[in-house]
């Protein structure tokens, strides 16, 4: 099979993940009393796009297998440096997101970080652990020793903000 055909295969497969995590957040969304929608709506909005971005992101995991699987066999070391840079990512964004939730923004911060943290950092945080996965998978598909070092060293850059995260959520029961 040629590669441009595979490659429309696998967006059919996005596009099919994308429809998807649309069913999902909407099935979830009826789910949701109408209380609850008129007095916290910005809360039921957030659980929205939490459901929808996972439901995605775990939809997304089969065209993703197909994807990487080209990617290793075609351009092995621009697979692995993209990966490296959306694990960077990752503590960037619990760094960004704590950084913004910690008290006001001073007036010389751009009007621009609220928009980045709302549609980078949170969806990175919220496709952190199907990042991981694909990290995973890259991780079993590849073969060279140095990029496997590097994969797992990215794999804990997402494993460490995620495992602080559970910590700190099961605490709070105990508080």
């Amino acid at each position: 099979m040629r590669v441009t055909k595979k490659l429309a295969l696998i967006a059919a497969g996005y596009a099919l993940a994308l429809v998807g995590g649309v069913a999902a957040g909407g099935i979830y969304d009826l789910l949701i009393p109408d209380d609850i929608k008129q007095t916290s709506g910005g809360m039921v909005a957030f659980g929205d796009m939490v459901v929808f971005m996972l439901a995605t992101g775990f939809l997304g995991l089969v065209p993703t297998w197909f994807l990487l699987r080209l990617c290793i066999e075609k351009i092995p070391r621009t697979l692995l440096a993209v990966e490296l840079l959306i694990a960077v990512l990752g503590p960037a964004s619990w760094l960004a997101v704590k950084t913004m939730a910690s008290g006001p923004i001073p007036a010389s911060v751009p009007k621009v970080f609220g928009l980045l943290i709302a549609f980078g950092a949170i969806p990175r945080i919220v496709l952190g652990p199907v990042v991981l996965v694909v990290e995973a998978v890259t991780f079993i598909l590849i073969r060279t020793r140095l990029a496997r070092v590097l994969l797992a060293a990215a794999m804990l850059l997402d494993i460490i903000p995620l495992g602080i995260f559970a910590l700190h959520m099961a605490a709070a029961n105990y508080r």
